[in-house]
């Protein structure tokens, strides 16, 4: 069942949050050399409520130097449902239930929330983030944290219908659309996991490598990275990746320009810290980014730098 209020408060909810597992771990303290089993566990009939917060600066610098900045501020409250979990591999639904949104520049400040305002503004920006709102998703997770596939009715029915009056809609408001329904956009909002959580045993200061890939700002990132266990405490695993990661020629959408730009290089600098429990829940994620790219449009070339701060925080669980 689709929620369409913020799950701020839920019959049954068991809130799960670090300072209850703190209290409870409190004795609990970091053997030298032992290994721990770093796996997010998932359990059919339990579902977590999670706020995502997303809070982007960006500056833009044109070819005879001058500038434009924007700021935007995003908030989805998140449901993740499993329907079933077996031997570590699970079947998760998503769905981002609703969204507070505020973008502000020199020239323009568009505010939407979709708890009160009925109809979406008429912002191309706003697009990104109104496509996969309340569209569920369904996700097949393996005991490794890789998702191996994703679907959803609602999104390929869209898709489809956006595909079919392609010829109608101008092509940098069906871009939009496209890629707010894409796989890299529904995972970066979704997919908690992004491989950091290995699904095997690991002492404090091992490292291991993995893919992994962010979408920020409408450009996808993707590259081998190395994540680290850097501490257990209280109960809870604190895993850490901080390295670099690049972003392929792609088409983009860009805010003030009315076409659609190529992206001919990006990087990004990431510091990504997730909190596990030790009972396989995710309590928090916070993953800081500061990524550049050079595009071009027409016979402009310009530079964005980036700084992105995304947050997914555990607000309670229940059984439905």
């Amino acid at each position: 069942m689709t929620m369409n209020t913020r799950p701020l408060t839920l019959i049954g909810m068991l809130f799960v949050i670090a300072a209850s597992a703190t209290a409870q771990k409190a004795g609990q303290t970091t053997s030298a050399g032992r290994e721990y089993r770093l796996q997010a566990l998932y359990r059919a009939g339990v579902a977590q409520s999670y706020t995502v917060t997303e809070n982007t600066v960006a500056t833009r610098t044109h070819s005879d130097s001058s500038t434009k900045t924007y700021s935007r501020d995003v908030t989805y409250y998140t449901t993740i449902r499993c329907i079933e979990s077996n031997e570590g591999q699970a079947t998760i639904v998503v769905n981002l239930d609703s969204l507070t949104y505020r973008f502000s520049s020199t020239d323009k400040t568009v505010e939407y929330d979709s708890q009160k305002d009925i109809t979406p503004k008429n912002f191309a920006d706003l697009n990104n983030y109104i496509g996969p709102l309340n569209r569920p998703f369904e996700m097949s997770v393996t005991p490794y944290g890789e998702v191996t596939t994703l679907k959803g009715e609602q999104v390929e029915f869209w898709r489809d219908y956006l595909t079919e009056n392609k010829n109608d809609l101008d092509s940098v408001i069906y871009m939009i659309w496209m890629q707010s329904l894409d796989r890299e956009n529904l995972l970066q909002y979704g997919d908690l996991q992004k491989r950091t959580i290995p699904g095997r045993r690991f002492a404090v200061d091992s490292s291991w490598k993995h893919r992994m890939q962010l979408r920020l700002d409408g450009v996808v990132f993707a590259d081998t990275v190395s994540t680290t266990f850097k501490e257990y405490s209280g109960g809870l695993y604190k895993i850490v990746c901080t390295d670099t990661m690049s972003a392929a020629p792609q088409p983009i959408h860009v805010y003030g320009i009315p076409y659609i730009s190529n992206l001919q290089e990006g990087e990004a600098v990431l510091d990504h810290t997730v909190e596990l429990s030790s009972t396989g829940t995710i309590n928090e994620v916070t993953s800081k980014v500061a990524s550049w790219f050079r595009a071009s449009v027409l016979n402009e070339i310009f530079t964005q730098n980036v700084t992105t701060t995304t947050s997914w925080k555990l607000t309670g669980q229940f059984q439905w």
